[in-house]
């Protein structure tokens, strides 16, 4: 190789220390922060992410509780027909009208009675007569039995009216069950 002067090898020197101060500039004051920049703004976006999934994973679990709490109402307004809060008696004897008319019967006297509560239902007596046919007064009762609120018959006491046995009257007490919670 051939021999290069000083002021060359100055030259070259200088053009490496340069450039490596260039380097070391471009790293410094350019790569670095912005490669830590990029880092920092990713990991934000995963804690975004993360958090967007959380809250679609309450979302989800907010409409599964919405969808529950409707369920629980519709169950509750069921079980209010049933076990309704209050006597009500003008529905029950609207009831007790309408299914002695679909069965021929007819009521001859409704009286309340005693009622005794329990720890979760109140159970209220009405004591009643009804006149009519044998296999009516059965379907009557049936009825009863079939209604979509609690009700109870006790102490029957049929009693024929006619000879023919075409006419029977039944005496017995009502039970209706209220919710007492």
């Amino acid at each position: 190789m051939k021999d290069i002067d000083k002021d060359t090898l100055g030259k070259i020197i200088a053009g490496v220390l340069f450039g490596g101060l260039f380097i070391y500039a471009y790293f410094a004051y350019f790569w670095m922060p912005y490669s830590k920049k990029i880092a920092d703004n990713r990991v934000k976006l995963e804690k975004i992410e993360k958090d967007i999934l959380s809250a679609k994973q309450i979302k989800a679990q907010f409409k599964n509780l919405q969808e529950k709490l409707e369920q629980l109402k519709i169950q509750k307004m069921e079980a209010e027909k049933k076990l309704p809060r209050d006597k009500k008696l003008p529905d029950l004897i609207k009831t007790l009208k309408n299914l002695s008319d679909k069965n021929s019967v007819k009521i001859m006297f409704i009286n309340p009675a005693s009622s005794s509560r329990d720890q979760y239902f109140t159970k209220v007596n009405y004591s009643m007569a009804v006149k009519g046919k044998y296999h009516n007064i059965g379907r009557f009762f049936a009825a009863i039995a079939l209604e979509e609120r609690i009700l109870n018959v006790e102490d029957l006491t049929l009693s024929q009216n006619d000879p023919s046995g075409d006419s029977c009257s039944a005496s017995f007490n009502l039970s209706a069950y209220q919710y007492g919670g």
